[in-house]
């Protein structure tokens, strides 16, 4: 199931540089995690066969609702992403008082209620009043002239309905759209919808209930960082209470870089996970951690793309968090970190 990235030779001096980065980025890595269980395995459905991952989830208070990525076949690591499309699949997972995992149903599959030409995949979950809503990402090819070749990614927002997503829009902001438009965050706050765009600068847009921009609240930032990297929204954003903060929102970001060289890497990039946290009623930054929480490679995470590790989803329960993430394109994990282990660690912004 692995296939090596090929290296260039005049790569090496920009590999070795990387390479530096990633073995300082995990040493650095906070020692965060309390628990971790692998709870998805393509072994699990047929239809996820060749992966279920880059879980999503929504906690109520008794249970989890979690989404996830089910791949029946390899086509879309060969370029043939949309006649093999992905399955949306839902699971239900308690957490019992002495902390077991408990699944009362897994991999419900979901009609992903887009037209064909399009290929919809990483779905993840927010409520907003009182329904369970996603966001995920389409591919789809768009171009002047004949034949259709260059590709395109927008963001889309839906609603469950039953086993189906119910399509209610593709996103636009009043500005130059990029070619790709993806991993934007979207969250309750005050009875409104908005979502994250971007940290830098933190833009943040209020939708009405059709998911139609109608403001935005922009912020200049510089996120201190190890790595000059993009920064990327990894999780939407959650309420959580805090002991430096009172109650804030929690955003789990991340940025990559390219392989370890000498330790090979199935994939071009190695991704490492920190969480930011925001003002509840200002909406802006309060503090990150400097240090990653989670990364991949370095022998640790396994899959098909074994440096690759994505928080799609994350919850508190008690004093933790508990982080959903795709493991190395083919798995899902729960991790669970305590914030006592994050809090003396975080950096004001």
């Amino acid at each position: 199931m692995q296939r090596k990235p090929s290296v260039h030779p005049r790569a090496s001096e920009h590999h070795q540089s990387e390479s530096k980065i990633i073995r300082t980025l995990n040493a650095e890595k906070l020692s965060a995690i309390s628990y971790n269980q692998r709870i998805f395995d393509p072994r699990q459905a047929s239809f996820g066969r060749h992966g279920i991952f880059n879980p999503s989830c929504v906690w109520d208070g008794k249970k989890a609702t979690i989404i996830a990525r089910a791949e029946h076949s390899e086509a879309t690591w060969h370029g043939r992403f949309i006649i093999d499309k992905a399955t949306p699949c839902l699971s239900e997972m308690r957490i019992t008082p002495t902390g077991q995992i408990v699944f009362d149903s897994m991999h419900v599959p979901l009609s992903s209620g887009m037209p064909s030409p399009c290929r919809p995949e990483d779905w993840r979950l927010f409520h907003y009043k009182g329904d369970i809503w996603t966001n995920y990402t389409t591919y789809f090819f768009y171009n002047d002239g004949w034949p259709q070749k260059d590709v395109m990614s927008r963001t889309c927002l839906g609603k469950l309905d039953g086993n189906n997503i119910r399509f209610i829009k593709e996103m636009q902001i009043n500005d130059t759209m990029n070619s790709e438009e993806k991993n934007w965050v979207f969250f309750e706050h005050q009875g409104k919808m908005k979502f994250i765009y971007s940290i830098e600068p933190w833009r943040i847009f209020t939708c009405d209930d059709n998911g139609n921009v109608q403001e935005e609240l922009r912020i200049e930032t510089k996120i201190p960082r190890r790595a000059n990297k993009f920064l990327a929204n990894s999780t939407n954003p959650v309420l959580v209470e805090t002991e430096s903060f009172g109650e804030c929102y929690l955003l789990i970001y991340h940025y990559f870089l390219d392989p370890l060289a000498e330790m090979g890497g199935t994939r071009n990039r190695t991704y490492f996970q920190f969480m930011l946290f925001f003002d509840k009623d200002t909406l802006k930054p309060l503090a990150h951690t400097y240090r990653p929480f989670l990364g991949g490679g370095m022998g640790i995470t396994q899959g098909r793309h074994d440096n690759v590790i994505y928080c799609s989803g994350a919850f508190q329960r008690g004093d933790a968090i508990y982080v959903v993430a795709g493991e190395g394109d083919t798995y899902s994990q729960l991790y669970v970190v305590p914030l006592d282990k994050i809090e003396p660690n975080l950096k004001k912004l």
